[in-house]
């Protein structure tokens, strides 16, 4: 910003989405584009990961129970992955689908 200008905090404006983890009942407001990888961190949740989040391992894999039209869809190494790993329609890698609104999610240790 040039010296002088003035900022209008009006017009500037983030979207944020709620993510809800049951049944821990546990929910985070988080920004559009976060990973639901991030978010789960966010709402202090464990989630298990070995690939620091390049969707290699399937470890982070949740079940989105709804919401899933909210998510990014598959890329194809995700596809894969989750085609090799036998996972439910439902099921996704976290660290792959990024948050566009509202979704809730669940895994089976919570």
């Amino acid at each position: 910003m040039a010296r002088g200008q003035v900022m209008d905090w009006d017009d500037l404006k983030v979207e944020t989405a709620i993510v809800r983890c049951v049944p821990s009942g546990r929910e985070v407001a988080v920004v559009h584009d976060t990973s639901l990888v991030e978010a789960v961190h966010q709402a202090s949740l464990p989630l298990g990961q070995s690939c620091d989040g390049v969707g290699v391992c399937g470890f982070c894999r949740v079940r989105v129970l709804a919401g899933a039209a909210n998510l990014t869809p598959p890329a194809a190494e995700e596809s894969r992955l989750l085609k090799t790993l036998r996972a439910r329609p439902e099921e996704r890698l976290a660290c792959c689908a990024r948050i566009a609104g509202p979704v809730t999610i669940t895994t089976d240790y919570w």
